[in-house]
């Protein structure tokens, strides 16, 4: 049968199938919320990689997994291939990362987006697996108080923390900042800060980026390199996602998009 692309209207992902799946429902295979495959001619044909769903009677699956380094995912009795190719090893945060402190329930999973609340301290998920160099990217958005990345993390009194908090928040008003924090033994060192002026037109969403080769952090907002700093403290470690609050200030945060390699 011939092949089409689509995005799922949930979370984004490209989706790549036979056109017998048409006005067919299925389970996406990255948020793995129910829709329903559009007709070819109106799916749009989405650029780059994509989950190849195909029929499981397929004469060429074999060769594909054969050939191809992929995840294969079981979803309304078809089978997702995800695609890794050569040198891109981009994956998705999954609902298993565990809570390395705090209470897994502070966190919500819905429609591609990580939600999490916080009035009572901090509250990280973190990856099962340790990474040394690492690229980490997330699309970040607060109301109240602030947003974290965290990377290399030993335990939750050691690693690195890229803190996202807008101005406008109650607990900061126009003095916010985006930071990048070395935390050893529970003690916090700013390593590098952006509180400049123009921190204002970024409001309480940005898309952020951390980069770290070696002992060089780098860290890139809305597409722009604002922190950078070199500090082998931490060679490798967790990385994960972080809120922060206490019942006076309590934290609300999303992240979506987020991906690592």
């Amino acid at each position: 049968m011939a092949e089409f692309k689509f995005s799922c209207p949930q979370c984004g992902q490209k989706i790549l199938c036979d056109t017998g799946y048409a006005r067919s429902q299925i389970n996406c295979p990255s948020c793995r919320q129910p829709i329903v495959v559009p007709p070819p001619k109106a799916a749009a044909a989405p650029v780059g990689r994509a989950f190849r769903i195909k029929s499981p009677k397929s004469s060429k699956l074999r060769n594909i997994l054969i050939a191809t380094s992929c995840a294969v995912v079981l979803a309304a009795g078809v089978v997702a291939v995800l695609h890794y190719g050569i040198g891109d090893s981009t994956r998705i945060v999954w609902k298993n990362w565990p809570a390395l402190d705090g209470d897994k329930s502070q966190w919500n999973f819905s429609n591609g987006i990580i939600s999490g609340h916080s009035a009572a301290s901090e509250s990280t998920l973190a990856s099962p697996r340790k990474y040394g160099d690492v690229t980490f990217s997330a699309t970040l958005h607060t109301g109240n108080r602030e947003a974290t990345l965290a990377i290399r993390l030993q335990d939750k009194e050691n690693g690195y923390f890229i803190v996202f908090a807008p101005d406008g928040t109650p607990i900061l008003g126009n003095r916010g900042y985006i930071a990048l924090i070395k935390k050893s033994s529970g003690v916090s060192t700013r390593l590098d800060t952006y509180t400049k002026k123009t921190m204002a037109s970024i409001g309480q969403t940005a898309k952020i980026k951390v980069v770290a080769h070696g002992p060089l952090i780098e860290v890139w907002v809305n597409g722009t390199k604002l922190l950078h700093a070199r500090d082998s403290t931490f060679a490798t470690g967790n990385i994960g996602i972080r809120i922060y609050g206490d019942p006076n200030h309590p934290c609300d945060a999303t992240f979506s998009k987020v991906t690592f390699k």
